[in-house]
């Protein structure tokens, strides 16, 4: 998982020669026999049918079938067959494994590496259960700063009242970019006025500004432009989180490997927005990659809200197919320097599928998707806001970009999203002090205490190339408490109903419900 740099070069290519409005507001192995008579482990007695999941899975089944879609129409049937394996309705289970088989018969897209039912390698799997607990207030809020939860944003709907229809849920944040006057002579209105109206008629919410300065760090003063600027941000009177001069520790963007300079800049322009529009929060936001060089930018705590990060997985480095990390490896660095400052994923999206080789990789993007939506805000209870980086495949393709990110273009993916941000985990409001409705924050099983009463745990599961189980399950004693079907591997425990005494094993099953990992963890009343 490494960093699309073409997204960047796209972007200040457009922003030099003048063309961000037009165009950011015009945007709209092999087969193997299935057994099907393996004992079922750890079965526990009547477990509630999950009905609307396996109502979704039948409607994204026919969908795919409509639309010619096979390797889609076989992951959805593999994954009934799975379910009804780890039940143990053996007839229903060999009928949906032969459905599968007939689905992926007729796709054209047979890249099966990531349903790879091989059991790995004991030490390569990596199953972390993480527990819910009472979120506690930070002594000082930032600007704008929820309690718990993560506020939603996305770049690539201009149409702002168009996105709860397009994903299912309002979106806080919208995301576009201006740039900076070439000379004193440019006096072109930069500030995006058209997105900040659409999100007002959408009944509210706050923009982010990726402001770049695109002629250098040398064009940034102390100026008319810059207090308009300001001066306009505060008229709208909604929250704006300014992204000033970001992923400025990487290499293709005019501002980089200045450090000193930079951080001049940055105090400046940060100084001026305290002076002119108490309504921005500026954000600090490099890009996740490289690493090595982000801690000589920072401006100091005074000058920063908010600390933001670009955060990218496409399936290739070096022009060869890499799947050895995630972004939580990638993240987790970053977090524990600067998880002091409420964070943002600024911007941030799965590639699935690379043009430059025709290469598609719809299951692989939806585990990284999963990921990033499922896992990471879970994980680290700082992050408290994620902007999705959509751009329309269109318009990749006039730009002639490498990576597909658009969610949209992957069934899998866009059905992965809409419905993990249905949890209330997320955030559809911009407010001082927001929090989830049961105001929690995960913290890693065998690090919580006092655990009395219904909980809700997920389970950050990793297997050799991001490979994603079909179901996680919760045991103590022999007996399975729980089974979750779908990432994040949610599941909800009663506590005060479990002996403190024994502890609680968590297995994760293949496609033909064999348990491929197993974790053991002890936890305390």
């Amino acid at each position: 998982m490494r960093r699309s740099y073409a997204k960047k070069a796209v972007i200040a290519g457009l922003l030099a020669a003048g063309f961000v409005w037009g165009w950011v507001l015009a945007e709209g192995n092999k087969e193997r026999q299935r057994p099907v008579n393996l004992p079922v482990q750890g079965e526990s007695q009547a477990q509630p049918v999950p009905a609307q999941m396996l109502e979704r899975w039948d409607e994204r089944m026919k969908e795919a079938e409509r639309g010619g879609n096979w390797s889609v129409a076989a992951d959805y049937a593999g994954r009934k067959a799975a379910y009804f394996r780890s039940i143990g309705a053996d007839k229903e289970a060999s009928d949906w494994y032969a459905a599968t088989d007939g689905y992926w018969a007729k796709a054209d897209h047979k890249d099966k590496r990531f349903y790879d039912e091989t059991i790995p390698v004991p030490g390569t799997v990596t199953l972390s259960p993480y527990v819910g607990v009472a979120a506690e207030a930070p002594k000082q809020l930032a600007k704008f700063e929820p309690v718990s939860g993560t506020y939603l944003g996305m770049f690539g709907i201009f149409d702002w009242p168009s996105v709860e229809k397009t994903f299912g849920r309002y979106h806080p944040i919208a995301l576009t970019y201006a740039g900076w006057p070439k000379d004193e002579h440019d006096t072109r209105n930069y500030f995006p006025t058209r997105l900040l109206d659409s999100v007002k008629a959408a009944g509210g919410g706050a923009v982010q500004i990726g402001w770049e300065p695109q002629y250098g760090l040398d064009r940034v003063k102390d100026d008319e432009y810059v207090r308009s600027f300001a001066r306009q941000a505060r008229e709208y009177g909604i929250p704006i989180f300014l992204r000033y001069a970001s992923e400025m520790n990487g290499a293709w963007v005019p501002w980089y490997d200045e450090p000193a300079k930079y951080i001049e800049k940055f105090r400046l322009m940060a100084t001026i927005m305290k002076e002119e529009a108490p309504n921005v929060a500026t954000v600090w936001s490099p890009n996740f990659w490289p690493q090595d060089n982000i801690d000589a930018y920072y401006p100091g705590d005074e000058y920063v809200d908010w600390v933001g990060f670009s955060l990218y997985s496409t399936p290739l480095f070096a022009g060869e197919e890499d799947f050895s990390k995630n972004q939580i490896d990638y993240f987790k660095p970053l977090y524990d320097k600067y998880a002091h400052k409420p964070i943002m994923i600024s911007e941030g999206a799965v590639s699935h599928y690379y043009r430059t080789t025709s290469t598609s990789y719809p299951k692989w993007a939806e585990g990284q998707l999963g990921g990033m939506y499922g896992f990471l805000p879970r994980m680290f209870p700082q992050v408290k806001a994620m902007t999705y980086f959509n751009m329309a495949k269109s318009r990749t393709e006039m730009l002639n970009g490498d990576h597909i990110y658009d969610m949209k273009e992957n069934p899998l993916m866009y059905d992965m999203y809409r419905r993990l941000i249905q949890s209330d985990y997320f955030l559809t409001k911009i407010a001082q002090g927001a929090g989830t409705g049961d105001s929690i924050r995960y913290v890693p099983l065998d690090q919580a205490k006092a655990l009395q009463g219904k909980r809700k745990l997920f389970v950050y599961a990793k297997l050799p190339m991001d490979i994603q189980p079909y179901s996680v399950a919760v045991m103590q004693g022999g007996k399975r408490l729980g089974i979750s079907y779908e990432m994040p591997w949610e599941l909800e425990l009663d506590f005060s109903a479990l002996d403190p005494a024994k502890p609680l094993t968590f297995l994760a099953y293949n496609g033909k419900h064999e348990p491929v990992a197993q974790h053991s963890v002890s936890w305390a009343r």
